[in-house]
C-alpha cells in the first residue's frame, strides 16, 4: 500500500469517518500480514513496520490489559464505539438530569406553601386580593403560575382557614380539602379540615358556596349553613350555626358550646401543643362549654376543664390525661 493512501486512511480512523470501503481496503492490507512467511530480514521489518505504525497510532486510546504492543484494528474500534457510545449516553443523560432539575425548580418557584405553628395565625393576601386567615397547625399552598388563569384554586392541606374572597364571575375561587371541593364566586367562609379530626366542617358567613366530593354534589350553602363531612363514612349533614360565634378563633378566642371532647382537645391542642387525652369512653362522651383564650395559662384550662364534670387531670410529658 502507497504511504499517501495509508496516511490517508489513519487519518480518517483518527477522525472517526472511515467508510466501510475504507475500513475493508486497511484491514484487508493489516491481514495479510499474519499470512507471510517470515524470514529474518522480513521480520525486522515487519518488526520496523509495527513499530511505525504503533508510533502512528499511540495518540489513539488503547483498550487496558492488551499484551500486545499492536491489536487488531478491529478490535481497536469496538473498543473505541463502546466508549463512544457510553460517552453519548452519559451527555444525554446529563442533559436529561439538568432540564429535570430545572423544570423542578420552577416547579418549585411557582409553588408556594403557607404553615403556621402552635398558638400562630397567619393572614395571607392572594394575587386577586382575597384574604384567607390560616389558624394554628395550618397547611395552604397553591400554584401561583396556575392561579388566576381558568380558576382561583388552593389547597387547604392541613387545619383551618377562614377565607374572605375577591368577587370575580369570571373566575370560580376553589378550595381543595382532601375529597372535598368548596367552589365560590364571592364570599367569605370557614373550613376546618384537621387530620386528628373524624369530620370537615365547612361554615358559610356570608354569600353562597358549592360543596361537592368528586362530581357529587353534597349541597349549596348560604350564610349561617355548616356542613360537615364524616370522613371515615363519606356521610355529610347540614345544620344551621351561629355567624357570630364562629369567628373567636381568629382573635385568640375559642368559644365551646357543648363541645364533644375531640372538639376540646382541638382547641387545646391549637393554643398550647399539648395532647388532651380522655382516660376512658365516659369521658370522651362528655360535652363541654368554655371559653379558650391564649393568654390564658394551660393549668387554669386544665382546671376548668376538669371542674365541669368533677374529673382529674395527669400531666405525662405532651399529654394531659382527664380521668
Amino acid at each position: 500500500m502507497k504511504r499517501s493512501i495509508f496516511n490517508f486512511l489513519i487519518d480518517r480512523y483518527k477522525q472517526g469517518v472511515a467508510t466501510d470501503n475504507e475500513r475493508k481496503l486497511f484491514d484487508s492490507w493489516y491481514g495479510q500480514f499474519d499470512k507471510q512467511e517470515v524470514s529474518p530480514k522480513t521480520k525486522i521489518d515487519s518488526d520496523r513496520r509495527e513499530e511505525a505504525l504503533r508510533r502512528t497510532l499511540e495518540g489513539l486510546p488503547t483498550a487496558p490489559h492488551v499484551r500486545t504492543a499492536l491489536f487488531p484494528m478491529r478490535r481497536w474500534l469496538r473498543v473505541a464505539g463502546f466508549f463512544l457510545i457510553v460517552g453519548i449516553g452519559a451527555f444525554i443523560w446529563s442533559l436529561n438530569q439538568r432540564d429535570a432539575k430545572q423544570s423542578a425548580t420552577e416547579i418549585a418557584n411557582h409553588f408556594r406553601v403557607f404553615t403556621t405553628a402552635v398558638g400562630e395565625r397567619k393572614q395571607i393576601v392572594l394575587p386577586d386580593g382575597s384574604v384567607v386567615t390560616l389558624n394554628a397547625r395550618s397547611t395552604m399552598q397553591l400554584d401561583e403560575g396556575q392561579y388566576g388563569r381558568t380558576t382561583r384554586t388552593v389547597q387547604l392541606v392541613e387545619g383551618e382557614a377562614f377565607f374572605q374572597v375577591t368577587s370575580d364571575s369570571s373566575r370560580a375561587f376553589i378550595v381543595e380539602t382532601g375529597p372535598l371541593q368548596t367552589r365560590v364566586l364571592g364570599t367569605s367562609f370557614n373550613i376546618q379540615a384537621y387530620a386528628e379530626m373524624a369530620e370537615q366542617v365547612i361554615s358559610v358567613f356570608t354569600g353562597r358556596v358549592q360543596v361537592k366530593r368528586g362530581t357529587h354534589l353534597l349541597g349549596i350553602l348560604h350564610e349561617g349553613d355548616r356542613i360537615r363531612f364524616e370522613k371515615a363514612q363519606a356521610n355529610s349533614a347540614t345544620e344551621r350555626f351561629s355567624v357570630n360565634d364562629e369567628q373567636g378563633w381568629m382573635t385568640g378566642r375559642v368559644s365551646l358550646r357543648q363541645a364533644s371532647f375531640e372538639e376540646l382537645a382541638l382547641a387545646v391542642k391549637n393554643n398550647y401543643g399539648i395532647t388532651l387525652k380522655a382516660s376512658d369512653k365516659r369521658i370522651a362522651n362528655q360535652r363541654y362549654s368554655l371559653p379558650i383564650q391564649e393568654n390564658v395559662p394551660l393549668e387554669h384550662v386544665v382546671s376548668a376543664i376538669c371542674a365541669i364534670h368533677q374529673n382529674k387531670s395527669r400531666k405525662e410529658g405532651d399529654t394531659v390525661l382527664i380521668y
